[in-house]
């Protein structure tokens, strides 16, 4: 370790993790090296926010190290000497004897309420369960996801005008923040607060599949399901007959209009200039952005839909 600092490996192949790398070494940070993967491994692996940092890299003099593979091994960074890994906007554990070789250990970032809700995909869920706030923290790694002792933390509002999107710029920016103050405790030797084991939990992985609307769920869960899977994110999504409508952005209508319309969840009540209102388990949402095949819905196009019920078949 030099006089100035650590010498980091830094481990990214997403925006988030090129954020900080970037707010890093504009804080003088040493970057020995970036570990990534390349643009047709981020394809395969669907790697969300995926970004190819390489180009960045070759622009400063950084050292950038390809992996042919999703995946870290002690052989692809044995001849670095770093001091601290860093791994900002990585999907995949990272083997203990990749972290055990520098002599700070390694430093990851997640978000969610400690030690509730760590795994995949947090911010996503969060929004899903409708909490109105979220921890960012920078901890320890360890072999396990996320349930290292927290160097550095920051609670963040979830507004009701937040979505995935928002939100993930939001965690972001703070993020790079949170590594520096986690950095400074290490270099004086400082520890963290440890987590509670007893109450881990993790949330599961997501796919595509996973974004179809339960059209019986109440006008807000229905509203928090969209707006938690905005781009880059696949997407909420519908079927109306054998058309996929990849719904983007969804409000309440109104509490009060269609009180006497028999509750039939998914029937589409009105459509309007600025989109469809549909009726949930509670009362309708309207639809203000919708994709089909590619293209934009427009509702006024598309009148003979009034009555039809999303989802019909799927049952």
């Amino acid at each position: 370790m030099s006089s100035e600092g650590p010498k980091v490996l830094y481990v990214t192949c997403a925006e988030n993790g090129l954020h900080g790398l970037a707010q890093l070494t504009n804080a003088g940070i040493d970057v020995a090296a970036v570990v990534t993967i390349p643009p047709e491994l981020g394809t395969k692996y669907a790697v969300s926010g995926y970004v190819d940092v390489s180009p960045w890299c070759s622009e400063r003099g950084l050292r950038c190290i390809q992996l042919r593979e999703y995946k870290i091994e002690v052989a692809d960074v044995a001849a670095i000497d770093f001091d601290l890994l860093v791994v900002n906007g990585w999907n995949r554990l990272i083997p203990s004897e990749v972290f055990s070789l520098a002599r700070l250990g390694a430093l990851g970032i997640h978000a969610g309420h400690p030690p509730l809700g760590l795994g995949r995909a947090p911010l996503v869920w969060n929004i899903i369960h409708g909490q109105s706030d979220i921890e960012v923290f920078v901890f320890r790694l360890t072999s396990n996801a996320d349930d290292g002792d927290i160097m550095a933390t920051q609670v963040v509002e979830i507004t009701a005008h937040d979505d995935v999107k928002t939100l993930y710029e939001k965690v972001m920016d703070v993020g790079a923040d949170l590594f520096l103050a986690a950095i400074r405790k290490l270099v004086a030797g400082e520890g963290g607060r440890s987590q509670d084991r007893r109450f881990l939990s993790h949330y599961p992985k997501r796919t595509e599949a996973d974004g179809l609307i339960d059209f019986t769920m109440t006008d807000r869960q229905i509203c928090d399901f969209v707006r938690a899977q905005v781009p880059p994110y696949p997407g909420a999504f519908t079927y109306l007959g054998s058309e996929k409508w990849r719904i983007l952005r969804a409000q309440r209508y109104d509490r009060f209009l269609f009180r006497d319309h028999p509750r039939v969840p998914g029937r589409i009540l009105r459509v309007l200039p600025s989109g469809v209102v549909v009726q949930s388990g509670a009362a309708p949402i309207w639809i203000r952005h919708a994709v089909v095949d590619g293209a934009d819905v427009d509702p006024m196009s598309r009148p003979e839909i009034v009555g039809r019920r999303f989802g019909d078949g799927l049952d």
